[in-house]
């Protein structure tokens, strides 16, 4: 049953989209990228980016035979009444749990480098607060808040990123291919899961004006995260080289804090916390909002809104669970990140029913 909750452009699904992948990089996701390339880890980023946008792609072909659905609504047409709310279910439950690890990521790392004396809970319940305000407004604010605020979380970024260019060594991003074609390639698939997040915007595809926004949306989330995702490496490795920056799990903390421009400009991480916060809150946001959607669709509720406060205070729970920072990491690269496949396959499943099927209308929106 579709809710009318307003309507996003494909600008703004294209910035959520880089917002929801591009917080990431305020976390350890550069570390992980340089454990499998190395100093070759700027050519991980730009693999990803291209495997990326092809994993989406059975996303995209699927989003365009149903135009104007969102996942729960395609799943019932494309493979029938029992199988179909069964994979939204498990779509959700992915979104879910994504949004529940990010959340406590999110949280140790201000822990760690900002307010070490802060009990996790208190900014647990923060951040649930917050995830229940946006989902009660629905998903056109998050996506507005997000196009709103790129502008401010880019310009702090780029001026992070252009202040440590004095302190780059070029040198230090060969040899080409790191540890071995044969590894780079490898790491590069593993982490083409980060492309699930885009699985986000299907969730939600009700309030797309059309397919091709839609289409736009995710091709150009995934291509902008991905030439930030370089840019970032780039100097990471440029400037602390590949043994210290794949031990560092705060990329953006560590570059800001060696900046010093005398008396006129000095910690300039304080900036970058301030960033952090803005991509946490439409991460946590997004992931949640489209979690719940998807679990309302599969459960066959006409309103999403009851299913908020009660998945709230599961998520905030469950995110307790991790006993340490290094748990949470090894919950997120060990299991989200790999169950994101899985994600990913569920449009390409539904896209085979559908054409085996003949349910869609696969030339209305080409």
């Amino acid at each position: 049953m579709q809710q009318v909750e307003g309507h996003i452009g494909a600008r703004e699904g294209g910035v959520l989209l880089f917002t929801i992948l591009g917080s990431m990089l305020f976390l350890q996701y550069p570390q992980y990228l340089v454990r499998v390339g190395g100093p070759a880890a700027w050519q991980v980023c730009i693999l990803i980016t291209l495997f990326g946008m092809i994993a989406v792609l059975p996303m995209v072909a699927l989003a365009r035979r149903f135009p104007g659905q969102k996942l729960a609504d395609i799943s019932q047409q494309a493979a029938g009444p029992f199988l179909g709310p069964l994979l939204t279910l498990a779509v959700s439950a992915w979104l879910l749990a994504a949004a529940t690890v990010t959340l406590r990521n999110f949280t140790e790392t201000f822990i760690i480098t900002i307010l070490p004396h802060t009990p996790p809970s208190v900014l647990i319940a923060a951040g649930m607060i917050l995830a229940v305000f946006s989902s009660y407004q629905g998903p056109e604010a998050i996506a507005r808040t997000a196009y709103l605020l790129l502008p401010l979380i880019a310009a702090g970024v780029l001026l992070v990123l252009l202040f440590s260019l004095p302190r780059m060594d070029v040198t230090l991003l060969f040899p080409l291919w790191g540890f071995g074609v044969d590894r780079t390639l490898v790491g590069s698939l593993y982490f083409t899961s980060m492309a699930a997040d885009a699985i986000a915007l299907l969730a939600i595809g009700n309030v797309f004006r059309d397919a091709r926004d839609l289409q736009h949306s995710s091709l150009h989330g995934i291509l902008l995260f991905g030439i930030s995702a370089t840019l970032t490496v780039t100097v990471l490795v440029a400037t602390a080289g590949p043994p210290f920056a794949r031990e560092d799990p705060f990329p953006l903390f560590y570059l800001a804090r060696l900046i010093y421009l005398g008396r006129f400009l000095q910690r300039a991480e304080a900036l970058i916390v301030m960033f952090w916060i803005f991509a946490a809150a439409i991460r946590l946001s997004a992931l949640f909002h489209a979690g719940v959607s998807s679990l309302a669709g599969a459960l066959r509720l006409p309103e999403y809104r009851p299913l908020v406060l009660p998945m709230a205070i599961i998520i905030a729970a469950l995110s307790l669970l991790p006993k340490d920072y290094v748990a949470a990491l090894h919950l997120d690269r060990e299991w989200i990140r790999p169950m994101g496949f899985g994600a990913l396959a569920v449009p390409l499943l539904l896209w085979m029913l559908a054409a085996l099927r003949g349910r869609g209308a696969a030339d209305h929106a080409s």
